[in-house]
Parts: structure tokens; C-alpha cells; sequence
């Protein structure tokens, strides 16, 4: 299994445990499908990257898959062709695109509720200067 490049990231919100009660690597496979298809995209990734990419198995990729389709969650839309293969591809069901309601407050296709303040300066200071640092 492969592993993906140390400066990969995956946006988990909190309407993905919370509204659809998502959890472990269901959870995490969901996020990476909606990462890719929350601005009207498709998930086209072969399982084996997928897999690659969190770290997990591809039979538990396709296990995290085939419990998406069953809670309606994504819908299978055909199929894409490459040199490499074929792999299938999923677009995110109006029951997912639903629980997610709300403009985000920073743009780029987020919906949380969370305050967006910006950036803040970031200054590096000490351990002993830091009064919420606990030794």
C-alpha cells in the first residue's frame, strides 16, 4: 500500500458525524469523496489511491464505499476510462448536499459554522512564556 505526500490534508466537517452520523474510516472515505465532489464534481479515484491516501486498505475502502451507497449518501454515475483502467464514479446524493446547509463564512465551498477571524500573526515564544502551557 501506498502512502500519500506528507503535506496531504483532509477536511472532515462536523455535519458529516453529527447530521449523518458518520464515524472511523467510513467517515474519512465520505470526506475524501466530498472533498472532490461538493462543488458539482465526481470521486473518480481508484480504490488502491484512496486507500494509499488514508492509510487503510482497499477492502475497507470498498467496504466504506458499498455503506455510502446503502445510506444514500453517494450515488454511482457511471464509469471513467484511462490508460491505466477504469474506475467507477460517485457523485454526492441531495440527502448529503442537504446536510450541509449554510454559506460558508470564508468561502471555497464549506458550509461549517465556524467564526472565520482570518489570519492572526503567528509569533513563536517559549514554553515558559506560554501560560497555558502544561509540563
Amino acid at each position: 500500500m501506498g502512502k500519500a505526500p506528507a503535506d496531504s490534508f483532509l477536511v472532515v466537517h462536523r455535519f458529516m458525524w453529527g447530521r449523518l452520523g458518520l464515524s472511523g474510516t467510513t467517515l474519512l472515505v465520505f470526506a475524501r469523496i466530498y472533498g472532490f465532489c461538493s462543488g458539482g464534481g465526481e470521486f473518480y479515484e481508484s480504490k488502491p489511491n484512496t486507500a494509499a491516501f488514508l492509510g487503510i486498505s482497499e477492502r475497507t475502502v470498498f467496504r466504506a464505499i458499498s455503506e455510502l451507497l446503502a445510506r444514500g449518501l453517494i450515488e454511482e454515475t457511471g464509469t471513467r476510462r484511462a490508460r491505466s483502467g477504469a474506475t467507477k464514479r460517485y457523485a454526492l446524493t441531495e440527502r448529503a448536499l442537504s446536510a450541509h446547509d449554510g454559506p460558508s463564512p470564508h468561502g471555497g465551498g464549506s458550509h461549517d459554522k465556524v467564526p472565520w477571524r482570518g489570519e492572526t500573526a503567528c509569533h513563536p515564544i517559549r514554553k515558559s512564556e506560554n501560560k497555558h502551557y502544561e509540563s
